[in-house]
């Protein structure tokens, strides 16, 4: 029996990486409740759509792996690999991974991921980490997932948490871009109970490298129970539309050193300072503000700079803001 199981993964798992048109609950189309299209192909929404496209391991071959072992051994490959997680595995210390592409990392059901380390990706390439759970992540980086030098990823229908009961430093972030990182998608994504959530740009002063690159898209992600970084974005540039905010402690979206960001289609539920671009850096960041929900904290955003992004290149759907509460909280995370 538990061999036909497999069987059954290792095929569901390729063909929705091998079909033009794939019916899979966790891909753009959203999850269980989705009453839109059945036609959901695997790829990305946002700017990892760009330079080439975002297809991770697509065509290569299919590994389950259940431990950290057995996770460390589907790494080395040097080939395109899906690689397919089964259950929470415990990591013992953070997973490293340097100058690797083409690779999918795949929860095969809504309980499967890591617990007390995280992924410290460089140098990287042509990722989606898709159907994850993230929690309690104690490695030496103290991220759940922390990219570097690395283009084209896509973050999708994953869960981050760790819990607010420590100082804001005892963890880090829950999934960080930094170091020219560029091309990148966190869609139907929750991220909850954290203090430092998802830093796009490690310092200002690394304005020379980050500069032109930092390209992020967030979409239809859930933040709640946070208190800040949401993101915060230097030097960048962050299309982020239709994520609902809710009990924000201090500040959603920080526009730092210069960063355009586009904030459309959001919704802000007891969430302090929804938009700010005067916080926490030596330099202002640019924002544009459209169609979002601020409840009772519109008064609260602090856009000293109205910036010049108002249009992205590609296409996207904007749903419509009075939708995207039910919508997002029903559908986000694993599946």
């Amino acid at each position: 029996m538990k061999t036909l199981f497999f069987i059954i993964v290792l095929l569901n798992i390729a063909y929705v990486f091998t079909e033009e048109c794939a019916n899979s609950a966790f891909f753009q189309c959203g999850g269980n409740n989705w009453k839109g299209s059945t036609c959901c192909k695997p790829e990305p929404v946002g700017y990892a759509s760009l330079n080439g496209g975002t297809t991770g391991g697509k065509g290569g071959k299919v590994v389950i792996v259940s431990n950290q072992s057995e996770l460390n051994s589907a790494l080395k490959s040097s080939d395109p690999i899906i690689i397919g997680v089964k259950g929470i595995i415990k990591l013992s210390k953070d997973i490293s991974i340097n100058k690797k592409s083409n690779f999918s990392i795949i929860g095969i059901d809504n309980n499967s991921g890591f617990t007390g380390g995280g992924f410290f990706i460089k140098s990287a390439s042509n990722i989606i980490i898709q159907n994850i759970k993230f929690s309690y992540c104690l490695g030496s980086s103290k991220d759940c997932l922390g990219f570097r030098r690395s283009t084209n990823i896509w973050v999708d229908h994953c869960e981050f948490y760790n819990d607010l009961d420590h100082g804001k430093d005892y963890y880090d972030g829950l999934v960080d871009f930094t170091y020219s990182s560029d091309f990148i998608t966190v869609s139907w994504t929750y991220l909850h109970h954290h203090s430092k959530a998802t830093l796009v740009g490690h310092s200002d002063s690394n304005g020379s490298g980050d500069s032109g690159k930092l390209h992020i898209t967030y979409h239809h992600n859930y933040f709640k129970n946070i208190v800040s970084r949401l993101p915060s974005l230097r030097f960048g540039t962050g299309h982020i539309y239709n994520n609902v905010y809710e009990n924000i402690e201090y500040s959603c979206v920080n526009s730092r050193m210069g960063a355009q960001v586009l904030v459309e289609g959001n919704v802000f539920r007891n969430a302090n300072h929804p938009i700010v671009t005067n916080y926490e850096s030596v330099e202002e960041g640019y924002a544009v503000e459209r169609n979002n929900d601020f409840g009772n904290n519109y008064g609260s955003n602090s856009i000293t700079r109205v910036g010049s992004l108002y249009s992205v290149p590609y296409k996207y759907s904007m749903d419509n803001v009075n939708n995207v509460y039910n919508q997002v909280t029903r559908n986000v995370g694993p599946m």
